[in-house]
């Protein structure tokens, strides 16, 4: 299948300081970005029709049913049908299922994320999957520390679980324990309270023990000097809309044909066949092209009746098969239906919004398409200028690296005390939080160059870093102490660190040999009826 392409609208910009642009995509695979400011693209993604099996309409009934107290044993004989009435197998931890079944810790945690995710969004699907997620990964860590507990010995003593009931809230009046309203509860209540309560105390002992160990006094004072210290940081971006204007006008029209502009709309299915039947039933008038789209369109504009807006045409050649077809839209005129012709893994039919347009090769629009063109392209050309450029401004820089940005007419960005933190602890300040750009943020991705922003001597420039499609040129400035920070993380330290270690064993046990997950797979095939 072919890697993914973009179709980049004439609203585009290539100046990234001006922030991330959305530009339209006609695309039949998701893959990496491209472009010189990370635009967000919309995909056009064939997709199944998804069968509404019985483990969807379960899945779909615990959701109705969330308001309920529970849902009765019955509905999973009913819904996901006798193969599954035991219950659903989500994956393994050792020789222990992680398994859905009626009653058990994963069915309660299905109850409880879904009181959390009822009311978000419109897509049913997508909150079932969350609902169903979340609950997993909850017993996946439940099941693995509850084998920890039992390896350590460590059982729901009467006491203990007494307590825990009591301080559950579930008898609770006016915020207290209530015998009262202990006494009146039905035996079955106070079986199912203390059932939940007493399965859970070895699992809560183990995580409080993890997050109740202290660390030394000399451990959290490193961590806090750590913390307070850091540099201050002067910086510039250099990016392709500093590329001449003439040269982006100049490649343009040696290249006319690549930035014709033309407002599309799109329908796109699985297989030939259907394509050919649909084109058809449009051609007679049968049905419109809205409809056809509305109805079988298995692309991302289907609801918006496949309208996909302005495109260029150099966005459309990667999406077909044969890149000959894209000239086939290029000769149409307004109202023109084309089509089907094959793309990466669909079959689409075209309808020309408007006549195809040559550009403008002045206007600000297309120059700024034109830069972000060739700097997302294989060429050279744009990073070739911007790295003379931005070697240029260091030169500068060295004398008065103030001046030379005004004269170079750039913006500076000033970063706050920042300590040396690559590995983003999270005891720890990072660029995310200083750097009101965000520029440096992203390009301090390894542990060379970090050592080059805080090893460096204060007040020299550094040479140019890359960034993306973008170049930037930085300044350590002075080195800061921040004692407010140093103070807070000496006294909060045992908590956080509690937090970290808790943290931490539940990355080990998700990441454990012993761990078998299935659980896309099974929600897909079983609940969703994808399989």
């Amino acid at each position: 299948m072919a890697t993914k392409r973009f179709m980049m609208s004439s609203n585009d910009k290539t100046d990234e300081k001006k922030g991330e642009k959305e530009s339209k995509a006609l695309d039949f695979k998701k893959g990496k970005k491209s472009g010189t400011a990370e635009k967000e693209q919309k995909v056009l993604a064939v997709k199944p029709k998804q069968k509404k099996t019985v483990g969807w309409i379960f899945g779909m009934i615990v959701l109705l049913l969330i308001a309920v107290s529970f849902v009765m044993a019955p509905a999973i004989q009913a819904f996901v049908g006798p193969k599954n009435a035991d219950g659903i197998v989500f994956g393994k931890y050792g020789k222990e299922d992680i398994k859905y079944a009626y009653g058990n810790y994963f069915y309660d945690q299905v109850q409880n994320f879904g009181s959390q995710y009822k009311n978000t969004g419109d897509n049913a699907t997508q909150t079932l999957y969350q609902i169903w997620k979340s609950a997993y990964d909850s017993t996946v860590l439940y099941t693995a520390i509850n084998q920890l507990a039992t390896k350590a010995g460590i059982i729901a003593a009467d006491e203990v679980v007494n307590r825990a009931i009591i301080n559950s809230g579930a008898y609770n009046k006016d915020g207290k324990f209530d015998v009262d309203l202990y006494q009146k509860a039905t035996a079955e209540s106070k079986a199912s309270v203390e059932k939940s309560i007493r399965r859970s105390v070895p699992y809560q002992i183990v995580i409080d023990d993890i997050g109740s160990a202290l660390s030394s006094s000399s451990e959290a004072e490193y961590v806090a000097k750590m913390a307070s210290e850091g540099r201050t940081f002067t910086y510039v971006t250099i990016d392709p809309s500093l590329y001449p204007d003439e040269k982006a006008s100049a490649y343009a029209l040696q290249n006319k044909q690549l930035f014709y502009s033309m407002d599309l709309s799109i329908i796109s299915v699985e297989t030939e066949d259907e394509a050919k039947a649909l084109s058809s039933a449009i051609a007679s008038g049968e049905k419109s092209f809205e409809e056809v789209a509305l109805s079988s369109s298995k692309d991302n504009f289907a609801a918006n009746e496949g309208k996909v807006g302005t495109v260029y045409y150099f966005g459309l050649v990667t999406n077909f098969k044969n890149p000959e077809d894209a000239t086939k839209l290029l000769t149409a005129k307004s109202g023109d239906v084309v089509g089907p012709l094959e793309g990466a893994g669909a079959w689409s039919i075209y309808r020309l919004d408007s006549t195809p347009l040559e550009a403008d090769y002045a206007s600000p629009a297309l120059l700024s398409t034109v830069k972000g063109y060739l700097a997302s392209s294989e060429d050279p050309i744009v990073d070739d200028y911007l790295l003379a450029f931005a070697n240029e401004f260091v030169l500068d820089a060295k004398d008065d690296f103030a001046v030379a940005a005004e004269s170079a007419e750039l913006d500076v960005v000033n970063v706050g005390g920042t300590p040396y933190n690559i590995a983003q602890s999270t005891y720890l300040n990072n660029f995310s939080y200083s750097d009101p750009q965000g520029s440096l943020a992203r390009a301090v991705t390894t542990e060379e160059i970090g050592k080059k922003l805080y090893t460096a001597e204060l007040g020299s420039v550094l040479e140019p870093i890359k960034s993306n499609s973008s170049y930037l040129v930085v300044k350590p400035d002075e080195k800061v102490t921040d004692e407010g920070m140093g103070s807070y993380i000496q006294m909060f330290y045992n908590y956080l660190s509690g937090s970290q270690n808790q943290q931490d064993l539940s990355q080990a046990l998700y990441t454990s040999d012993q761990f078998q997950d299935n659980f896309l797979g099974t929600f897909f095939s079983t609940i969703l009826g994808q399989g």
